[in-house]
């Protein structure tokens, strides 16, 4: 969302962010400039959050409300029909199923003049569970990062950091340490690499639920020199310069943008087969696929890659491409810019 605001301010654009009082979200939007307007929100129609929210449209003439959540687009699309003159889009960035209910079909049919997915899977996965949603209505705009942080050499050496030799060959993993991020299957996966590969390492970066049962199952397998928690990281860019190997073994995910970060330092990157995952990574060609919590096909994997090193070079070279070509900042902000403009057409046309 921010790197959307951020694109969309620099190329010209009025924009503008609301928000709940004291959010992080919020606090990063000021310091990059982002107009915030922070507002206390009840429930989903509940009058006085409407309220607020249709005086801050007829003040603002907003063309365009994005809104991220379900309880924004009831409450805000619903002050944008009464004021009128602006167009209604919920975002969906993850494959999680809407309810077969009165509200759904009326909050999204009514309420919503169109819809925007992050992947082609986020858009099979609304229309498998609510079929009463008109597919033309959804459109697809892939998230994408600046990729140029992410090429170069790295600035700091956190191998050194690490503790880790120059020829150890490092597993990584980033994101937030719970369950759904299919934590169980990487060590045990790891645990196998491991006994067969004596340079291999995982380093781990992130903070969540799961650091102190991570920390117990290296003390009992015995490879607390071999897997390194290294805590939330403010910059991910040298994190994914440093490591040889990206893995992201989810249960389930909403996009995986960790992975786009990974093949734009140039790095194969493992996964799963769930949601949108199969769309950024190509099995085979930048990188692999695997399905989910199956520790033989992860370790497996695992195995191919750090064996062979002129493997690794080639799918990170084709992982970064990929990249290039499909997730870019700047790609997705045309696709953006692109897909609002013809959604204001629409509009001006309707009320022509």
């Amino acid at each position: 969302m921010l790197r959307t605001l951020d694109g969309l301010q620099k190329r010209g654009h009025h924009v503008a962010l609301l928000c709940r009082p004291y959010t992080e979200v919020g606090r990063r939007a000021e310091t990059k400039g982002i107009p915030v307007f922070y507002m206390r929100v009840r429930g989903d129609f509940d009058p006085v959050t409407i309220l607020h929210t249709i005086r801050l449209l007829r003040r603002e003439k907003f063309d365009i409300i994005l809104t991220n959540m379900d309880k924004e687009l009831r409450f805000a699309g619903l002050a944008a029909k009464i004021v009128g003159n602006s167009i209604v889009i919920p975002r969906r960035g993850i494959d999680y199923p809407l309810k077969n209910k009165i509200r759904y079909r009326f909050t999204y049919n009514k309420l919503a003049d169109a819809l925007l997915a992050n992947s082609e899977a986020t858009k099979l996965s609304l229309l498998r569970n609510a079929p009463w949603l008109d597919p033309e209505r959804i459109h697809v705009v892939y998230n994408g990062i600046d990729p140029k942080p992410f090429m170069g050499e790295s600035e700091i050496n956190l191998r050194k950091e690490w503790g880790l030799h120059a020829d150890a060959v490092i597993i990584g993993f980033a994101g937030q340490l719970d369950e759904r991020k299919g934590i169980d299957c990487l060590l045990r996966s790891f645990a196998r690499t491991a006994a067969v590969h004596k340079n291999v390492h995982l380093v781990i970066a992130g903070e969540g639920p799961m650091r102190s049962e991570i920390e117990e199952f290296s003390r009992k397998n015995n490879l607390d020199t071999k897997i390194h928690l290294v805590g939330f990281l403010d910059g991910i860019e040298d994190f994914m310069k440093s490591i040889d190997v990206f893995v992201l073994p989810s249960l389930w995910e909403g996009f995986g943008i960790v992975l786009i970060e990974a093949m734009a330092a140039g790095k194969p990157a493992i996964t799963t087969n769930v949601s949108s995952m199969p769309e950024i990574v190509l099995d085979g060609e930048t990188g692999r696929i695997v399905p989910v919590d199956d520790a033989d096909a992860l370790s497996q994997a695992m195995n191919d890659l750090v064996h062979d090193e002129k493997l690794r070079e080639l799918l990170g070279s084709k992982a970064r491409t990929r990249v290039l070509e499909k997730f870019t900042l700047d790609r997705m902000l045309d696709s953006l810019e692109k897909f609002f403009q013809q959604q204001k057409e629409k509009l001006i046309g309707i009320e022509q």
